[in-house]
C-alpha cells in the first residue's frame, strides 16, 4: 500500500506493516495515480523506453541545450524498424523526435535503477529503483513523472517473490551483481493500492496530517454541493 501524499510505501501481511520505504511519487503537473492492482513481474537491471511524454517536456529541452545528453547517459535512439539512429540526424528544435524510441541501456545510470516493478495499469505507471539516492532525504518527495521511486527496493522485492521458487535473497542480489536482463513471475501476485491520504490516525492514537499536494481534499464536498 503506498500513500501518495505521505510518499510512503507499506508491505502489510495480516494488517500488519511488516516493512516501510520512503518513496518518491509524481510532481502535482504530473500526478501519481490513485490505482487498485496486482503486482506480478519484477525486472532486474531493466532497459528504459523513454515515455512519448517525457520525451516532449524533458528531453527535446535537454537536447537542445546538451546535445551529448544521450550519449552521456547511454541512451539509444531507435527508428520504428529498431535500428539505431545517431541522435545527430534528428532536428531537435522540431516535434521529429516523437517518432523515435528512446532506450536507456541497463546499469547504476539507467533512471529506473536496477529493479522494475510491474503491474497492470491502465496509467502506464510502475515502481522503480532510482540512481538518485538523494532524494529519499528530502522531506518533499514529489519529483517523478507519475511513477514511484522506492527506498531499499531491494528489501520490499525480496518481500515481493518470498513466495516464488528460484529467488532466494542471495539468487536477487547476485542476478542484480551480474548485470544481466532477468525478470521474475510472482507466483501469487500481490494486491497493490496506491491513495491519497492526507490526514489518518495511527494505533497509537496519534493523528498524522500531510500537505494536500495535488489540491484534492474537499474535491467531493464541492461537487455535492454544486
Amino acid at each position: 500500500m503506498s500513500n501518495i501524499p505521505a510518499a510512503q510505501i507499506e508491505a502489510v501481511e495480516n494488517g500488519v506493516a511488516v516493512t516501510r520505504h520512503t518513496a518518491v511519487v509524481g510532481k502535482p503537473d504530473r500526478a501519481s495515480p490513485e490505482l487498485n492492482s496486482r503486482v506480478v513481474e519484477i525486472n532486474f537491471n531493466p532497459y528504459w523506453t523513454v515515455p512519448v511524454s517525457i520525451v516532449r517536456k524533458d528531453l527535446i529541452p535537454k537536447m537542445q541545450a546538451e546535445p551529448d545528453y544521450l550519449e552521456k547517459n547511454h541512451i539509444r535512439v531507435l527508428d520504428q524498424r529498431g535500428v539505431e539512429v545517431p541522435p545527430s540526424q534528428i532536428n531537435w528544435y522540431s516535434e521529429q523526435a516523437v517518432n523515435y524510441r528512446f532506450k536507456q541501456d541497463p546499469g547504476d545510470f539507467n533512471s529506473l535503477g536496477t529493479i522494475r516493478i510491474n503491474f497492470p495499469s491502465a496509467h502506464g505507471v510502475y515502481m522503480h529503483d532510482t540512481p538518485l539516492k538523494n532524494l529519499f532525504g528530502e522531506d518533499q518527495r514529489f519529483h517523478s513523472s507519475g511513477c514511484m521511486r522506492v527506498q531499499n527496493v531491494r528489501e520490499l522485492v525480496n518481500w515481493l517473490l518470498l513466495d516464488t521458487p528460484g529467488w532466494s535473497r542471495d539468487e536477487i542480489e547476485r542476478v542484480i551483481r551480474s548485470g544481466d536482463r532477468k525478470d521474475a513471475k510472482v507466483s501469487k501476485p500481490v494486491p497493490l493500492h496506491w491513495v491519497y491520504i492526507t490526514a489518518w490516525a495511527t494505533p497509537d492514537g496519534v493523528v498524522q496530517f500531510r500537505d494536500d499536494i495535488y489540491n484534492k481534499d474537499g474535491l467531493g464536498q464541492f461537487a455535492q454541493r454544486g
